[in-house]
């Protein structure tokens, strides 16, 4: 049997403590790292939840302190796809827009956007394409284009376009101020251009707008051209 003295006690103490940090510090290692993933991870879902709004939310997000919203469309899947030797799709170059005014009714506005084949080839339009607003002198519109299906629920269908001919798409918005809108005037400043991306182009045209403003932060709603 060992007999420990006061002065042997007072020797072995901190080396039992210094072993116990030893142990904790062993058993906790994986711990830390296991931590580390799951604030990772909580993380990463945190964002992605935060960057993935609804369909609905994105399109009518506006934006006052950038350019405007102008999207081009991506390729179309084509249920109708060009076959070999058939004509192109239309490009921009060979496309010229005019916008006519329609109806009005309860704080709604209508508009037809037509695009005209003034090329010297056949060739095809299928889709939305892009659409955004632009004040004079080129300054920034709220503006937000927001797809919607055509009268028979589909995303439209491709078009052959002779020299000559045209494609239509219907446009609507509201004149009805909304959220931080202001009630009183105008709700928003006037465009005096409507810049449009024919469907699967990235260059664009322009289109002289006299609609005045476009309220709910520069919504408009756009069919399929057909």
């Amino acid at each position: 049997m060992v007999v420990m003295t006061n002065s042997t006690k007072r020797l072995a103490l901190p080396v039992l403590l210094a072993a116990g940090v030893l142990t904790s510090a062993c058993s906790f290692s994986g711990g830390t790292e296991d931590a580390g993933a799951a604030t990772s991870i909580a993380g990463t879902s945190s964002s992605a939840a935060a960057t993935t709004p609804a369909a609905t939310t994105s399109a009518a997000a506006p934006t006052t302190s950038s350019a405007p919203v102008v999207t081009a469309a991506p390729e179309s899947s084509d249920p109708q796809p060009t076959t070999a030797g058939g004509p192109d799709r239309c490009h921009t170059s060979e496309l010229t827009g005019s916008l006519s005014e329609g109806d009005a009714a309860a704080g709604n506005r209508y508009a037809t956007l037509t695009l005209t084949n003034t090329g010297g080839e056949v060739c095809t339009v299928y889709g939305y394409g892009g659409l955004g607003l632009v004040g004079p002198g080129g300054s920034v519109v709220p503006s937000t284009q927001e797809r919607v299906p055509a009268q028979d629920g589909s995303g439209g269908g491709r078009t052959t376009l002779q020299p000559g001919d045209s494609v239509s798409a219907q446009l609507h918005w509201t004149v009805v101020a909304t959220g931080p809108e202001p009630t009183t005037g105008q709700c928003e400043a006037t465009p005096s251009e409507l810049t449009v991306i024919p469907p699967n182009e990235t260059d664009s045209l322009t289109v002289a707008w006299t609609a005045g403003p476009v309220c709910d932060m520069g919504r408009i709603q756009q069919t399929p051209y057909a």
